[in-house]
């Protein structure tokens, strides 16, 4: 480009940043609270205490489909029908670590005034890892039986569904059933999860808003949940700013509000953070997660919370029809849906402009059989990670990656933690074969044909890139742009000289930076180190990351990697 058009690149840059920060002043609204329940709270910490406590060493390895996760719903089913509450059960098929399983969610329903409902859930399985699994999830069970008993003490002015349900550590699968079949599932009008009281003393709550796959907790439902839970004196924790943006970008749900979310239906998850984090964090899906490491004070801040927030859905004269769309940048402001979406296609348009000007510059130089060149060296370079893609199949279809329904294996699973190195070097060996015959092919293929052009190369490259921006921003435009607006940006800059090719090299692949760093968040999050590779193959293999995320990931990444090779093309300006 000349010295005017990058000006206007570089002007444009510019602008976009400075739109992206002052939006906030311009684009946003803020969410007007909604008039919080001042019914008394009748929630007994002592008393769900002795409940969760029974329920825990009663039935302490409530692993889906095993004959004690049988066992433990009639325990709760007895609880509730002794408060008159009318108990159903729905049963659902999961597939865990190749072994089909039967999954059981129980179901309690009172009559309000209105047919319509508001639904409690709490789930009451376990991981396989753990022993009573008291913070997760015995927790949420006995404060949910406690709420069960408070509600059905008097009249409600919405019709009340209590559910327990199965399969929440394998992807929420028992929540997944009853969001996509249960029969009165029209009725639903809210949904309030329960989930983690932690251990020892609360330094917080935390609410999760995340759908599974698709959807988000309308702004009402979030304002309103965090103006009952902040009465019981405790910070309350939930996505907003860049921590909403990662979220938006993988909509990968950690509890059951998830598919009540995806399937179009308001929804929120209660849980908390004890003030001894890492402590929490070792017992978490262990041996040492049992009774004693809860404090019945810890409890009752958290049940309030639920039975204020539980109190105030019954009581509102209607429910909001509010889209679930408007970004939460902090506190109760938000910015609004097109505001958002208009701002993350911004952030591609220098890109464009870089395209259109090397077309205006170059397009003397596109002949076909350059074009052609570049597009077949492209497809070579897509070709191995196709490869991974079909390996992933083929041994899934030869039962040598365990199958799941959805979710691969809970945190601390040891199927996630002993890595199957004969899987990951066949993926990997076939990679590198499909790779190898590609370049040889190549070598072969283009000895006759004219020297390549850096700057044909790159027009091309730009053209796949920009389109497979676009498809991006189509498929998830959070996604998109928290990790291709970098590589968008220095690629297109990228020259045949300034700063240097050796620079340029370096500034290409530091454009994948975001994607490793987030790749550490996830990691250590779940908890895995390099473990996380076996992670992305299960995750691959079940569907959680989809095939169109696949492709269009592995599609940009190839457009870097012909950047790094474009910069041997001799530029014959």
């Amino acid at each position: 480009m000349d010295s005017k058009q990058t000006k206007i690149v570089l002007g444009l840059l510019a602008f976009v940043v400075v739109a992206w920060i002052f939006s906030p002043l311009f684009c946003s609204f803020r969410e007007q609270g909604l008039p919080v329940s001042r019914t008394p709270l009748s929630f007994d910490e002592a008393g769900s205490y002795r409940l969760m406590q029974g329920f825990v060493t009663q039935y302490p390895a409530r692993v889906l489909g095993s004959m004690e996760s049988r066992q433990s719903t009639g325990y709760i089913r007895e609880h509730l029908e002794s408060l008159g509450y009318s108990i159903s059960y729905s049963h659902f098929d999961a597939r865990i670590a190749g072994r089909k399983q039967v999954g059981r969610n129980v179901l309690a329903y009172k009559q309000g005034k209105a047919p319509e409902m508001i639904a409690l859930v709490a789930h009451l399985d376990t991981a396989r890892t753990t022993v009573q699994g008291a913070m997760d999830n015995g927790s949420g069970v006995g404060v949910l039986l406690e709420l069960a008993r408070i509600f059905a003490a008097g009249p409600t002015q919405r019709s009340l569904l209590v559910i327990f349900s199965d399969g929440e550590e394998w992807g929420m699968l028992g929540a997944r059933d009853l969001a996509g079949s249960y029969p009165e599932r029209s009725r639903l009008a809210a949904v309030l999860c329960l989930d983690h009281v932690g251990i020892g003393d609360l330094e917080a709550l935390r609410l999760e808003e995340t759908g599974q796959l698709k959807g988000f907790t309308p702004p009402w439902l979030r304002h309103l949940a965090r103006q009952a839970a902040e009465s019981q004196g405790l910070r309350v924790i939930g996505p907003s700013g860049f921590s909403e943006y990662l979220e938006r970008a993988f909509l990968i749900s950690w509890a059951d509000q998830g598919p009540f979310l995806s399937a179009g239906v308001p929804a929120i998850n209660l849980g908390s953070e004890s003030k001894e984090a890492t402590r929490e964090r070792e017992i978490y899906h262990s041996a040492g997660d049992t009774i004693e490491k809860l404090k019945p004070a810890s409890i009752g801040a958290y049940g309030r919370a639920a039975e204020r927030i539980a109190r105030t859905l019954d009581e509102m004269p209607s429910i909001p029809a509010e889209s679930s769309e408007p970004f939460r940048v902090w506190d109760a402001l938000f910015l609004r849906p097109h505001a958002i979406a208009a701002l993350q296609v911004m952030l591609f348009l220098p890109t464009a402009l870089v395209f259109v000007a090397h077309v205006k510059n170059h397009r003397h130089r596109l002949r076909p059989i350059l074009v052609g060149r570049e597009i077949l060296a492209f497809a070579g370079t897509v070709l191995p990670f196709g490869a991974i893609y079909f390996s992933i199949a083929l041994f899934r279809a030869l039962r040598l990656i365990p199958l799941y329904t959805l979710y691969p294996a809970a945190i601390k699973d040891p199927v996630l933690e002993n890595l199957p190195w004969r899987v990951l070097s066949g993926i990997a060996a076939t990679a590198l074969f499909v790779a190898a015959a590609c370049y040889i092919l190549a070598k072969f293929a283009f000895a006759d044909l004219p020297r390549p052009s850096f700057y044909v190369s790159k027009i091309v490259l730009l053209a796949l890139l920009v389109t497979g921006v676009g498809l991006s921003l189509c498929y998830n435009p959070y996604w998109a742009s928290l990790f291709f607006v970098f590589p968008a940006w220095i690629w297109a800059l990228a020259g045949p000289r300034s700063p240097g090719r050796g620079m340029n090299r370096i500034l290409i692949v530091a454009a994948a930076i975001p994607y490793f760093g987030l790749a550490w968040v996830c990691a250590s999050r779940l908890q895995l180190g390099w473990a996380l590779v076996w992670y992305q193959v299960l995750a691959l293999s079940t569907g959680l990351f989809t095939k169109a995320a696949y492709f269009l990931a592995t599609g940009i990444i190839a457009i870097g990697i012909r950047f790094l090779a474009i910069q041997s093309h001799e530029d014959l300006s």
